[in-house]
Protein backbone atom coordinates (compact mmCIF):
# COMPACT_ATOMS: atom_id res chain seq x y z
CA UNK A 1 0.00 0.00 0.00
CA UNK A 2 1.31 3.48 -0.84
CA UNK A 3 1.41 5.75 1.85
CA UNK A 4 0.34 9.84 1.81
CA UNK A 5 3.27 11.56 2.34
CA UNK A 6 2.76 14.57 4.67
CA UNK A 7 5.08 17.59 6.28
CA UNK A 8 5.73 16.53 9.57
CA UNK A 9 5.30 20.08 10.42
CA UNK A 10 1.66 19.29 10.71
CA UNK A 11 2.13 17.51 13.47
CA UNK A 12 3.05 19.96 15.42
CA UNK A 13 5.97 19.96 18.35
CA UNK A 14 5.63 19.09 21.50
CA UNK A 15 7.00 21.76 24.49
CA UNK A 16 10.10 20.44 23.81
CA UNK A 17 10.50 21.02 20.58
CA UNK A 18 9.71 17.59 19.52
CA UNK A 19 7.96 16.00 16.41
CA UNK A 20 6.26 12.73 17.97
CA UNK A 21 5.40 10.19 15.89
CA UNK A 22 2.47 7.98 17.40
CA UNK A 23 0.82 6.38 14.44
CA UNK A 24 1.96 4.44 10.57
CA UNK A 25 -0.71 6.64 8.89
CA UNK A 26 1.77 8.42 6.62
CA UNK A 27 5.26 8.51 5.27
CA UNK A 28 6.45 11.82 6.96
CA UNK A 29 8.65 14.43 5.34
CA UNK A 30 11.59 16.60 7.12
CA UNK A 31 13.03 19.24 5.28
CA UNK A 32 14.42 21.20 8.45
CA UNK A 33 16.15 20.96 11.53
CA UNK A 34 14.50 18.23 13.51
CA UNK A 35 14.07 16.14 16.61
CA UNK A 36 11.73 13.05 16.13
CA UNK A 37 10.39 10.66 18.40
CA UNK A 38 9.28 7.05 17.42
CA UNK A 39 6.66 6.12 19.80
CA UNK A 40 7.00 2.88 21.42
CA UNK A 41 6.07 -0.69 18.77
CA UNK A 42 5.46 1.87 15.86
CA UNK A 43 6.33 1.48 12.73
CA UNK A 44 7.32 4.56 11.18
CA UNK A 45 8.06 6.03 7.35
CA UNK A 46 10.05 9.04 7.18
CA UNK A 47 11.50 10.79 3.77
CA UNK A 48 14.34 13.13 4.80
CA UNK A 49 14.99 15.75 1.91
CA UNK A 50 17.20 18.17 4.25
CA UNK A 51 20.28 20.17 3.01
CA UNK A 52 22.82 21.10 5.60
CA UNK A 53 20.31 20.53 8.59
CA UNK A 54 20.41 18.55 11.87
CA UNK A 55 18.38 15.69 12.97
CA UNK A 56 18.25 13.62 15.84
CA UNK A 57 15.66 10.68 15.91
CA UNK A 58 15.03 8.69 19.03
CA UNK A 59 13.34 5.38 17.96
CA UNK A 60 11.46 3.59 21.02
CA UNK A 61 11.73 0.21 22.13
CA UNK A 62 9.75 -2.12 19.92
CA UNK A 63 9.73 0.16 17.31
CA UNK A 64 10.51 -0.36 13.12
CA UNK A 65 11.63 2.70 11.50
CA UNK A 66 11.86 2.62 7.24
CA UNK A 67 14.22 5.87 6.99
CA UNK A 68 14.72 7.29 3.45
CA UNK A 69 17.40 9.93 2.42
CA UNK A 70 16.87 11.54 -0.41
CA UNK A 71 17.42 15.26 -2.32
CA UNK A 72 19.51 15.50 0.87
CA UNK A 73 23.00 16.72 1.25
CA UNK A 74 25.71 17.43 3.80
CA UNK A 75 23.31 17.01 7.13
CA UNK A 76 24.35 15.38 10.23
CA UNK A 77 22.02 12.62 11.67
CA UNK A 78 21.65 11.02 15.31
CA UNK A 79 19.55 8.02 15.97
CA UNK A 80 19.59 6.56 19.72
CA UNK A 81 17.46 3.29 18.53
CA UNK A 82 15.50 0.94 21.22
CA UNK A 83 14.50 -0.81 18.31
CA UNK A 84 14.85 -1.25 14.46
CA UNK A 85 16.20 0.96 12.18
CA UNK A 86 16.48 0.54 8.25
CA UNK A 87 17.93 2.96 6.26
CA UNK A 88 17.97 3.16 2.24
CA UNK A 89 20.10 6.39 1.12
CA UNK A 90 20.46 7.50 -2.70
CA UNK A 91 22.86 10.51 -2.51
CA UNK A 92 23.45 12.43 -6.14
CA UNK A 93 24.70 15.71 -4.79
CA UNK A 94 28.13 17.24 -3.42
CA UNK A 95 28.27 16.37 0.23
CA UNK A 96 30.06 16.14 3.62
CA UNK A 97 27.68 14.71 6.02
CA UNK A 98 27.70 12.33 8.93
CA UNK A 99 25.79 9.85 10.46
CA UNK A 100 25.98 8.47 13.89
CA UNK A 101 24.04 5.49 15.42
CA UNK A 102 23.67 4.31 19.15
CA UNK A 103 22.38 0.80 19.45
CA UNK A 104 20.87 1.18 22.93
CA UNK A 105 18.41 -1.25 23.11
CA UNK A 106 19.07 -5.39 23.60
CA UNK A 107 18.16 -6.96 19.92
CA UNK A 108 18.23 -3.73 18.75
CA UNK A 109 19.64 -3.16 15.15
CA UNK A 110 20.52 -0.88 12.11
CA UNK A 111 20.46 -1.86 8.51
CA UNK A 112 21.94 1.30 6.62
CA UNK A 113 22.39 0.85 2.79
CA UNK A 114 23.74 3.70 0.85
CA UNK A 115 24.32 4.57 -3.06
CA UNK A 116 26.50 7.48 -3.59
CA UNK A 117 26.55 8.66 -7.40
CA UNK A 118 29.21 11.26 -8.14
CA UNK A 119 29.68 13.34 -11.24
CA UNK A 120 32.57 15.87 -11.25
CA UNK A 121 32.04 16.67 -7.18
CA UNK A 122 33.29 15.29 -3.80
CA UNK A 123 31.17 13.23 -1.82
CA UNK A 124 32.24 12.68 1.87
CA UNK A 125 30.29 10.20 4.09
CA UNK A 126 31.12 9.62 7.69
CA UNK A 127 28.92 6.83 9.60
CA UNK A 128 29.82 5.62 13.39
CA UNK A 129 27.94 2.54 14.78
CA UNK A 130 28.02 2.39 18.13
CA UNK A 131 26.84 -1.08 20.01
CA UNK A 132 26.08 0.36 23.61
CA UNK A 133 24.37 -2.82 25.11
CA UNK A 134 24.53 -6.66 24.16
CA UNK A 135 22.61 -8.43 21.71
CA UNK A 136 22.50 -5.38 18.90
CA UNK A 137 23.26 -5.63 15.09
CA UNK A 138 24.57 -3.55 12.49
CA UNK A 139 24.99 -3.84 8.50
CA UNK A 140 26.54 -0.69 7.06
CA UNK A 141 26.90 -1.24 3.09
CA UNK A 142 27.81 1.51 0.67
CA UNK A 143 28.21 1.41 -2.78
CA UNK A 144 30.11 4.26 -4.78
CA UNK A 145 29.32 5.30 -8.59
CA UNK A 146 32.01 7.81 -9.18
CA UNK A 147 32.27 9.74 -12.78
CA UNK A 148 34.32 12.29 -14.42
CA UNK A 149 36.79 13.04 -11.94
CA UNK A 150 34.40 12.61 -8.92
CA UNK A 151 36.24 11.65 -5.33
CA UNK A 152 33.91 9.64 -3.05
CA UNK A 153 35.04 8.71 0.70
CA UNK A 154 33.66 6.14 3.10
CA UNK A 155 34.70 6.77 6.51
CA UNK A 156 33.23 3.94 8.68
CA UNK A 157 33.89 2.93 11.67
CA UNK A 158 31.48 -0.24 13.85
CA UNK A 159 32.70 0.04 18.02
CA UNK A 160 31.09 -3.04 20.58
CA UNK A 161 32.39 -1.61 23.70
CA UNK A 162 33.60 -4.24 26.37
CA UNK A 163 30.43 -6.27 28.56
CA UNK A 164 28.57 -6.51 25.25
CA UNK A 165 28.41 -9.95 24.19
CA UNK A 166 26.37 -11.26 21.15
CA UNK A 167 26.89 -8.17 19.09
CA UNK A 168 26.77 -8.08 15.25
CA UNK A 169 28.84 -5.66 12.85
CA UNK A 170 29.10 -5.80 9.34
CA UNK A 171 30.27 -3.47 6.66
CA UNK A 172 31.10 -3.40 3.64
CA UNK A 173 31.68 -0.86 0.65
CA UNK A 174 32.20 -1.39 -2.70
CA UNK A 175 33.10 1.38 -5.98
CA UNK A 176 32.42 1.40 -9.57
CA UNK A 177 35.00 3.60 -10.72
CA UNK A 178 33.92 5.49 -14.53
CA UNK A 179 37.13 6.68 -15.63
CA UNK A 180 40.58 7.19 -14.77
CA UNK A 181 40.56 10.72 -12.86
CA UNK A 182 37.67 9.67 -10.65
CA UNK A 183 37.99 7.81 -7.27
CA UNK A 184 36.15 5.79 -4.67
CA UNK A 185 37.76 5.52 -1.44
CA UNK A 186 36.69 3.33 1.95
CA UNK A 187 37.99 3.39 5.11
CA UNK A 188 36.47 0.73 7.09
CA UNK A 189 37.66 0.98 11.18
CA UNK A 190 36.27 -2.09 13.54
CA UNK A 191 37.18 -0.91 16.93
CA UNK A 192 36.22 -4.28 19.40
CA UNK A 193 36.46 -4.53 22.78
CA UNK A 194 34.85 -7.66 23.67
CA UNK A 195 35.05 -11.45 22.37
CA UNK A 196 31.92 -13.05 22.63
CA UNK A 197 30.87 -10.90 19.38
CA UNK A 198 31.35 -11.05 15.62
CA UNK A 199 32.70 -8.13 13.76
CA UNK A 200 33.44 -7.81 9.44
CA UNK A 201 34.89 -5.51 7.14
CA UNK A 202 35.31 -5.44 3.50
CA UNK A 203 35.58 -3.28 0.96
CA UNK A 204 35.80 -4.13 -3.55
CA UNK A 205 37.05 -0.85 -5.63
CA UNK A 206 37.08 -1.53 -8.94
CA UNK A 207 37.10 0.68 -13.08
CA UNK A 208 34.14 -0.69 -15.30
CA UNK A 209 35.13 -2.90 -17.44
CA UNK A 210 35.79 -1.38 -21.07
CA UNK A 211 35.11 -5.19 -22.83
CA UNK A 212 31.51 -4.72 -21.47
CA UNK A 213 31.11 -1.57 -22.04
CA UNK A 214 32.61 -2.17 -25.94
CA UNK A 215 30.49 -5.57 -26.17
CA UNK A 216 27.17 -3.37 -25.27
CA UNK A 217 28.63 -0.64 -28.37
CA UNK A 218 28.89 -3.61 -30.70
CA UNK A 219 25.34 -4.39 -30.25
CA UNK A 220 23.75 -0.56 -30.88
CA UNK A 221 24.03 0.82 -27.83
CA UNK A 222 25.52 4.27 -27.53
CA UNK A 223 28.35 4.51 -24.64
CA UNK A 224 25.84 6.23 -22.10
CA UNK A 225 23.36 4.13 -22.99
CA UNK A 226 25.68 1.09 -22.00
CA UNK A 227 26.67 2.84 -18.74
CA UNK A 228 22.98 3.08 -17.81
CA UNK A 229 22.37 -0.56 -18.54
CA UNK A 230 25.39 -1.89 -16.53
CA UNK A 231 25.00 0.53 -13.78
CA UNK A 232 21.20 -0.08 -13.72
CA UNK A 233 21.65 -3.61 -11.72
CA UNK A 234 23.37 -1.44 -9.06
CA UNK A 235 20.96 1.54 -8.99
CA UNK A 236 17.21 -0.67 -9.40
CA UNK A 237 17.43 -1.85 -5.54
CA UNK A 238 18.31 1.56 -4.61
CA UNK A 239 15.34 2.78 -6.41
CA UNK A 240 13.14 0.03 -5.47
CA UNK A 241 12.69 0.77 -2.09
CA UNK A 242 11.69 4.32 -2.60
CA UNK A 243 8.00 4.94 -0.66
CA UNK A 244 6.09 5.86 -3.62
CA UNK A 245 6.08 5.42 -7.72
CA UNK A 246 6.87 9.25 -8.16
CA UNK A 247 9.78 9.40 -6.16
CA UNK A 248 11.06 6.49 -8.25
CA UNK A 249 10.56 7.61 -11.72
CA UNK A 250 11.92 11.15 -10.49
CA UNK A 251 15.25 9.52 -9.22
CA UNK A 252 15.69 7.38 -12.14
CA UNK A 253 15.58 10.49 -14.45
CA UNK A 254 17.91 12.58 -12.60
CA UNK A 255 20.26 9.82 -12.48
CA UNK A 256 20.37 8.96 -16.30
CA UNK A 257 20.64 12.82 -16.58
CA UNK A 258 23.66 13.09 -14.73
CA UNK A 259 25.23 9.82 -17.21
CA UNK A 260 23.93 11.67 -20.40
CA UNK A 261 25.20 14.95 -19.83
Amino acid sequence: MERIIKDIKALGQANDGIYQINDDKYVYEINDNSKINIKAGIKAYIIDNTINKEVYVNCGKDSSVEYTILNSNSSKRVFDVYGELIINEILLKKSNESFICNLLGENSSVNKKLLAFADNMDQYVLERVNHEVSKTYSDISNIGISMNGANINFDITGYIKKGMPKSNCRQLSKGVVMDNESSVTAKPILLIDEYDCFASHGATIGKMSDEDLFYLMSRGLTKNEAFFLILSGIIKPFVDRLPSEELKNDTMKRINDMIEK
